[in-house]
């Protein structure tokens, strides 16, 4: 399960259980946890969400959160309880329908900064440093609540089926548990490890991580090495880790960048050719560019397409291993090339004498207004006075009369009056 920067959560594996099925509009979330066959998120208004549970056998009320339960500051799921932190320092327990004690939370805890969840025993660290176990009835019992004696200067915990995990402010681990059968190593903390920042504790394994960014794991003995045990080589830069049964996470800070991108200096439309947009990236990755206005281009190739202005912005969307760098504009502009004066040994040409054509009058008696205008100015003369009146033979909107004969020629841009029809006298 993984929390994302949004406050939703992504869920994956699980099969035949049903912890994985995440509440449709879960968001705000600040905290997970997982269970043996449950899954609880903690929402930023101090409420508790749980599913799962739903697998015939399995549910041991380890989803039915507390009524009016708020307050709450962190959460921890084991294999058939719940835990959760108010933030008056008191502890809430829940589930425990097969119950070794891991739900009766000691009526005197109080002062409490930290919570973790085995599956049938639970822990808290206090104020003061020092950490309380409790649980572990019966067969359950595999030392994992004996915390060691003078124990102190803890400041993070972690719990799984049979061990119990301390951090101390000095960067060491401390280990208990892991009696009888089911010893795999988990409890065995490496020689020397230290400068530790955060634990996790899995079934068969316990990881540390360093404050270099590396990951310490041990366990996975007697034949239940699934690889939990074995960090990828070359593991760093990691920020948060996580262990489950069989395996093992680690969230890994990406690494910035940045784009150098030199500005371009400005060109000139049908002089200058085309060119090489020069950024490169601090990372080495290779870089996109994408040009807006009066260029275009193909991959780093610039083209100039008119005169005017061009903006050519550089990107590098980040791999597995760098952040996204932020984009690297630059904008330059485009000039005309001026035009090459006509040779010496040549005269300029004098420009032709326009010559008007003259108006030859048309015949538009009989046509409507528009039209006749139309005809009118088609032969380079002009509409002048337009006069109405009343017709026996002509509709109204019809031209009666014209003021010049047809086919007389005349200067250019004479007038022609027009007589209009009213239509008939009422």
């Amino acid at each position: 399960m993984a929390l994302k920067s949004d406050g939703t959560v992504v869920s994956w594996g699980c099969g035949y259980y049903l912890q994985c099925i995440v509440p449709s509009g879960l968001s705000g979330v600040t905290a997970i946890a997982i269970g043996n066959y449950h899954s609880l998120a903690l929402k930023g208004d101090g409420t508790v969400v749980a599913w799962g549970c739903g697998a015939p056998g399995y549910d041991a009320g380890q989803c039915r959160v507390p009524s009016g339960l708020a307050g709450v500051t962190a959460i921890a799921a084991g294999a058939s309880h719940s835990l959760a932190l108010k933030g008056d320092g008191t502890v809430v327990a829940w589930g425990c329908g097969y119950d070794s004690g891991q739900c009766s939370v000691p009526t005197d805890l109080a002062g409490v900064t930290a919570i973790a969840a085995g599956s049938f025993h639970s822990l808290a660290l206090k104020g003061d440093g020092t950490v309380v176990a409790w649980g572990c009835a019966g067969t359950s019992n595999y030392a994992q609540c004996s915390v060691p004696s003078g124990l102190a200067g803890v400041t993070a915990i972690a719990a799984d089926q049979v061990q119990s995990l301390a951090l101390k402010g000095d960067g060491t681990v401390v280990s208990w548990g892991c009696s009888f059968f089911f010893t795999f190593g988990q409890c065995g903390v490496p020689s020397g490890l230290a400068g530790v920042t955060a634990v996790a504790a899995g079934y068969y394994h316990s990881l540390a991580l360093k404050a270099d960014g590396t990951v310490a794991a041990w366990g996975c003995g007697s034949g239940f090495d699934s690889g939990q045990c074995s960090p990828p080589s070359g593991l760093s830069r990691v920020s948060a880790i996580a262990a489950g049964e069989h395996h093992s996470l680690a969230v890994i800070e990406l690494t910035n960048q940045a784009i150098t991108f030199d500005p371009i200096p400005n060109k000139t439309y049908g002089r200058d050719p085309d060119f090489t947009a020069g950024a490169t990236s601090s990372s080495a990755l290779p870089i996109s560019f994408a040009a807006k206005g009066s260029c275009t281009v193909n991959g780093a190739t610039v083209h100039l397409r008119l005169a005017g202005s061009c903006t050519v912005t550089a990107s590098q969307p980040g791999d597995a291993s760098y952040n996204a760098a932020a984009d690297v504009s630059r904008t330059f502009a485009i000039a005309t090339a001026p035009v090459a004066p006509p040779p010496a040994s040549r005269p300029p040409v004098a420009p032709t004498p326009r010559v008007s054509a003259r108006c030859r009058v048309p015949n538009v008696v009989g046509k409507r207004v528009a039209s006749a205008k139309r005809t009118i100015a088609g032969r380079h003369c002009r509409t002048g006075k337009v006069g109405y009146a009343y017709s026996r033979k002509r509709k109204k909107g019809i031209v009666i009369s014209q003021s010049r004969p047809p086919g007389r020629l005349l200067p250019a841009r004479s007038k022609i009056n027009l007589v209009i029809s009213r239509g008939r006298k009422r």
